[in-house]
């Protein structure tokens, strides 16, 4: 993901193969594996090359070690029977309220200021599970019937962090994708354990999602 341009890129295997070699540093074992598999002189030309056209895309901007892997898929979200949901309390509904305009508003700003405009929320202590679970099932229930505009993942779970932001709770906007076929999406993380706004959040062997970025950033999350 760019975090500039806030856009995509689905890389093929092979560019996986060698974008995960440039960021751990070891291109040229790389490139003689490829050449062992049969890749001849073309091996460190693909290589080159392909890594120069992720810097000029923005989408790799070092070649050493130091990638953190960002949670990777959601656990198990139990969704309510159709009609049986709980309506949410007053508190909530205004938190939710008050989070999604926030929402709104800096989902005008490019993808790099909203990240800046999270960062600040580090410094906060991690949400409670019972008050994130509630906010981030609230926010899709108070959608405005008069707006016409998009109020998907990216938009719902950025409300979700800004409202807690509001009762000084911490929460992470994670923006990540799957593939097979390749689809990005948008969730809440807590230390106190992920938390899933659609049934899109479920944990899939076949297809994890996988976070590609986090804001705030993670602390001390554990790679793997």
């Amino acid at each position: 993901m760019n975090e500039a341009t806030g856009t995509w890129m689905w890389a093929s295997p092979l560019t996986d193969r060698i974008w995960a070699a440039a960021i751990e540093g070891r291109v040229d074992t790389l490139i003689a594996t490829l050449t062992a598999e049969g890749h001849g002189e073309k091996a460190e030309h693909t290589v080159q090359t392909t890594i120069e056209q992720l810097v000029r895309a923005g989408y790799l901007t070092t070649t050493g070690p130091g990638l953190r892997a960002l949670p990777e898929q959601m656990p198990d979200v139990t969704l309510p029977a159709p009609g049986t949901e709980r309506a949410p309390s007053l508190s909530v509904r205004w938190l939710a309220r008050t989070g999604l305009a926030l929402s709104l508003i800096l989902m005008t700003a490019p993808l790099r200021w909203r990240l800046r405009a999270l960062a600040p929320l580090r410094v906060l202590p991690p949400a409670s599970p019972a008050l994130a679970g509630a906010v981030s099932a609230a926010v899709p229930q108070i959608r405005p019937a008069w707006y016409r505009g998009r109020i998907a993942c990216m938009e719902i779970s950025l409300a979700t962090v800004l409202a807690l932001a509001l009762c000084g709770q911490r929460a992470h906007w994670v923006l990540g994708a799957r593939q097979l076929p390749t689809e990005a999406h948008a969730w809440v993380w807590t230390e106190n354990g992920a938390l899933g706004l659609s049934g899109r959040d479920r944990p899939d062997p076949r297809r994890p999602w996988v976070g590609a970025l986090a804001a705030p950033p993670v602390p001390n999350h554990p790679e793997g």
